[in-house]
């Protein structure tokens, strides 16, 4: 059994740092998506809040309804707001998630290209000592065949 070069080790944990990375992209997306989701739901239900606010106004409503309305759409406001900075965290970590695996992603491909580089000079430098031993063992024949024919 072969063991690996150290580039071929090299080129084998630059891959699995990448698949990692990119495991944890997929987190972070679906983190960034789930906040994202979150954000939208909590800013639909202040829409919906809002416009039975009004329509209460509209065919009367008692101050202290009036009041609980408001208090519960500035509890939205501020969920929204946490939310926001929720989301706004995920979004920069997803961003950031993309970068280290572009870079790990990189750090592959260059393995990559070095060991592509090694076995193409490998092939040459078999190819020159092959080469160079039948140059040798065709001289030799042509040194024996002289002598053959001078006896």
């Amino acid at each position: 059994m072969n063991t690996p070069t150290a580039l071929e080790t090299l080129v084998m944990l630059s891959e699995q740092e990448a698949d990692a990375a990119a495991t944890r992209l997929g987190k972070a997306i679906a983190a960034r998506d789930d906040a994202q989701q979150r954000l939208q739901m909590l800013q639909q239900l202040r829409i919906d809040y809002a416009q039975r606010l009004q329509g209460n106004v509209q065919t009367g409503l008692t101050f202290a309804a009036y009041r609980n309305f408001q208090r519960f759409i500035e509890k939205i406001d501020e969920a929204i707001a946490g939310q926001t900075a929720i989301e706004a965290g995920a979004a920069a970590q997803a961003e950031q998630s993309r970068l280290h695996w572009q870079a790990k992603k990189r750090e592959g491909q260059t393995w990559e290209l070095l060991g592509r580089r090694a076995d193409s000079e490998a092939l040459r430098k078999h190819a020159r000592q092959e080469r160079k031993a039948n140059d040798e063992f065709a001289a030799r024949a042509a040194l024996r065949r002289a002598d053959a024919e001078t006896y």
